[in-house]
């Protein structure tokens, strides 16, 4: 039986100051939680914010597959938001955008310090970057004292269309591709960070694309089975 990959829908944000300690109490205490509580096909959602690069604000939003982005449950929460939703979305800046699929994973836990590399791929070629990463990238990466985990995310199209239909901002970019690497500390993103082969990457197809950041973990939601379940921290 052929697995099917996790989907992966990317918000990452900056907003004006006026709007920033709502702004939070919002997201961690209703946005977030809406979607992975409220959405069946929502699995976990995680909020971050940037201690090195930017934007400031990244929300990672896992899915059992891209089909989360066609369900109706998710179109009519797009479709009909609620007031607070109404108040902020439209005053996110900067905002960088990825709808699609969580295509290759190296390890199990969350890590409390992540990097976010998004990379261009070559047309033609997502093929054999997609290969070269999973075969052992990800691994020696995991390999590092401290990273729990790292992995690889591609655009889908059709994903993409639907996660900006009806959308109140048209000036958000999509990234094409990313690498995510989990970490227990900011000295193991650093242990971690020389093993970034941009060579390898580069013979393959990939380029890095900009910007690229280090966030701290904010908030997470999760959805296991049977339960639900939720940890959040203050945003500093």
């Amino acid at each position: 039986m052929t697995s099917v990959a996790p989907g992966l829908l990317v918000v990452w944000t900056n907003i004006g100051e006026n709007l920033d300690r709502d702004f939070n109490e919002w997201y961690n205490r209703s946005h977030l939680r809406e979607r992975i509580l409220d959405l069946p096909e929502f699995v976990r959602g995680r909020r971050f914010v940037a201690f090195d690069g930017g934007p400031r604000y990244l929300a990672l939003y896992e899915t059992r597959s891209t089909a989360a982005f066609h369900s109706e449950p998710y179109l009519a929460l797009k479709r009909n938001f609620d007031p607070q939703s109404s108040r902020f979305v439209p005053h996110f800046r900067d905002t960088l955008k990825v709808a699609g699929q969580i295509v290759a994973y190296a390890g199990v836990a969350e890590g409390s310090v992540i990097a976010l590399i998004p990379i261009a791929r070559e047309a033609g070629r997502e093929d054999a970057l997609r290969e070269v990463i999973n075969a052992d990238f990800l691994a020696r990466l995991l390999a590092v004292e401290g990273v729990v985990a790292a992995w690889y995310a591609e655009r889908d199209a059709a994903a993409v269309a639907s996660a900006i239909a009806d959308h109140p901002r048209a000036t958000d970019r999509i990234l094409d591709a990313m690498l995510v690497i989990e970490c227990t500390s900011a000295e193991a993103m650093n242990r971690a960070a020389p093993l970034i082969d941009w060579v390898l990457i580069q013979a393959h197809g990939g380029k890095p694309d900009v910007p690229q950041a280090r966030f701290r973990l904010a908030c997470a939601v999760h959805r296991p089975p049977g339960a639900h379940a939720s940890t959040c921290r203050d945003v500093p």
